[in-house]
């Protein structure tokens, strides 16, 4: 959605520089990184030649119609933000608050106002920004009438963790007002050290009120605190060299041009260097952002898109992460999800979901195509539900086959499970049935995640289910059953099931755990009838998170054998990296490998990914589609 506009404005030249100088600044947005990292339509080879830094960002607060409950969003930019988690976190008592957010030791952490007065801030821990946990109420010890606004502040050069509370201390609550550090004792952040002033930003005969929501950024050397005047209800600027002050004002007034009632300002570093404010206009119900290079010139305030008019008084940070010089993953620009993978006509191809929508909303199948798995061509839609009479929303998980001299496409919308067919494997895919195969809800459970699979010998299968997973041999004419589906559910199945046949054996790999979790898992089991059941194998998961690189909710997979040889590869999605979520997911791709006994061995997730991987020359496979 556009940004709304303020009100008429000319911009004076010097503003006029400013703004040619932030457009250096602009967030690198995780899709333009993206844009960056895959310019590998035309084997190119691989883009990334130096490392570079994708960012997402994470906002944490309360909202107009709740302060009692914590929301949480995501965004790409730093302006366009989407729904991580509603009602995120509710304290056991209390208020939630001016919630402050940090990303500490693979945990996140929010500081909250409890309450309109009192002596305590709360503090909650979540390991996924989805389910949070109360850890402590800390009482600061100070006799204080109240306790607003604790904002986490970390970029101090010793490392250590602090708290900026805005505490009333004086004879009247409400009043007399002034900002106090506190810093964190251990890692627990459960115990704090005693509350230490901010020198200089202080209650005056002037400002009686004295100052809240004082927010504090880091610049080289110096301390440059973002604090609002409670008498003239205007955020100022001070600086200092140290934290505690002595501070002293360079910003009085109506000095950036924002005008006043703002408060609850939050401000997160961009990459470039520069900096994005945002601010709380509490008396309209509006909340705002603004730019600077600078820290000390500013641009108009502007509505944040989407969220001006929802939420109060929250807190914004980047999180990071690395592409490595040659990473193959993310194998795909974009966000995208459940992918599906085949050989067909001398390439590699993957029909994934496509992600980055509100509640899984997409509409279409995209098709990517590549000669070696690393490089890959986007051939745009293959399948629009728009073309589909009975369904048009919740396109998800496709699964292509070939038979014969006909492609078959096996897909889910609406909950229901349909049949689309094509004379090439870039489609376009028309639907084949008019009406679904599986009808939603038809067999007890949700009838999405479909796989097909064709044996040895051309018979087909279907498999498909989240909450059971059902298979059922399809008739010659892929619209059909030539046996009723049966669940062989096997122990912790959630979804996604995937069959394969390797050696006369047939394996099943599926999905454990919720897609938004970062638990999310792959687990196998092995049969020696494609209809099962499959015996769930000793050492599962086969395929989880690895935390210490920042991957998470692996899952989703299919698998590929290299034509003419005993090479396998695994596809999955999982959260994209970092900040990404159960609706913002990347596809990777890894090396699976099997033990003499046919085990396949545990599989790490990976940021390398494989090497340029091309079938024996002219080999031309019996099946195309192995799973």
């Amino acid at each position: 959605m556009p940004p709304h506009a303020t009100r008429p404005w000319r911009a004076p030249a010097a503003l006029l520089a400013l703004l040619a100088a932030l457009a250096l600044v602009v967030p690198l947005t995780a899709s333009r990184v993206h844009a960056a990292e895959h310019d590998r339509s035309h084997g190119s080879g691989r883009a990334v030649q130096q490392s570079t830094t994708v960012s997402r960002y994470l906002f944490t607060a309360f909202t107009n119609s709740s302060e009692s409950n914590m929301y949480v969003y995501g965004s790409d930019d730093a302006r366009d933000f989407w729904s991580v988690q509603d009602k995120a976190y509710t304290p056991p008592s209390g208020l939630v608050r001016d919630p402050s957010v940090i990303h500490r030791g693979g945990r996140y952490y929010v500081a909250y106002t409890t309450g309109w007065t009192g002596t305590t801030f709360g503090l909650a821990v979540s390991d996924d920004r989805r389910t949070w946990t109360h850890l402590a109420d800390i009482d600061h010890g100070v006799a204080a009438n109240n306790t607003w606004a604790p904002e986490f502040f970390t970029d101090a050069p010793d490392g250590k963790v602090r708290i900026v509370v805005s505490l009333s201390t004086g004879p009247t609550a409400y009043r007399h007002f002034q900002p106090y550090v506190l810093t964190a004792l251990d890692d627990t952040l459960t115990r704090w050290s005693e509350p230490q002033p901010l020198e200089g930003i202080s209650p005056s005969e002037s400002d009686y009120n004295g100052y809240i929501d004082t927010f504090v950024v880091r610049k080289g050397a110096s301390y440059h605190a973002f604090t609002k005047n409670a008498t003239g209800e205007l955020i100022e600027h001070a600086v200092a060299d140290r934290i505690t002050g002595p501070y002293r004002f360079t910003g009085k007034g109506d000095w950036a041009g924002w005008g006043g009632l703002l408060e609850g300002q939050t401000i997160v570093a961009l990459p470039g260097g520069g900096y994005r404010m945002f601010m709380d206009g509490y008396t309209v119900k509006k909340y705002y952002y603004s730019d600077s290079a600078d820290l000390e010139h500013w641009t108009p305030k502007q509505e944040l898109p989407g969220l001006s008019g929802v939420v109060r008084h929250g807190t914004v940070i980047r999180e990071t992460a690395t592409v490595r010089p040659g990473d193959a993953n993310p194998a795909l620009p974009g966000y995208h999800a459940d992918p599906d993978v085949m050989y067909a006509e001398g390439r590699y191809w993957i029909y994934p979901t496509e992600d980055g929508h509100p509640g899984w909303s997409g509409t279409r199948f995209n098709g990517f195509s590549s000669p070696d798995l690393v490089h890959w061509t986007d051939h745009g839609p293959v399948l629009d539900l728009a073309d589909v009479s009975w369904c048009h929303e919740n396109a998800w998980a496709p699964s292509v086959v070939r038979k014969g001299d006909t492609y078959w496409m096996y897909f889910s919308a609406c909950q229901s499970i349909g049949v689309a067919k094509s004379a090439h494997p870039g489609g376009p895919f028309t639907d084949a049935l008019g009406k679904p195969l599986v009808a939603k809800g038809q067999f007890g459970h949700q009838s999405i995640d479909p796989d097909a699979f064709i044996d040895d010998d051309g018979t087909p299968y279907l498999y498909f289910g989240q909450g059971a997973f059902e298979a059922a041999r399809l008739n010659d004419d892929m619209v059909s059953f030539a046996t009723q589906p049966v669940k062989i559910t096997p122990p912790g199945y959630n979804e996604a099931p995937t069959v394969f046949k390797r050696a006369g054996r047939y394996y099943a790999m599926w999905s454990e755990d919720d897609t938004r979790s970062p638990d999310y898992r792959v687990a196998y089991g092995v049969s020696d009838s494609p209809l099962g059941p499959f015996t769930k194998a000793a050492g599962n998961p086969v395929l989880a998170k690895d935390t210490g690189d920042q991957i998470l909710g692996t899952g989703h997979n299919s698998v590929i054998q290299v034509p003419g040889r005993d090479e396998w590869y695994i596809v999955y999605h999982r959260f994209a990296r970092p900040g990404g979520d159960g609706t913002h997911r990347e596809v990777a791709i890894d090396r699976m490998r099997f033990t003499p006994d046919g085990t396949i061995q545990r599989i790490r997730p990976t940021q390398a990914g494989i090497t340029p991987v091309r079938p024996q020359a002219h080999h031309q496979p019996e099946q195309e589609r192995t799973a």
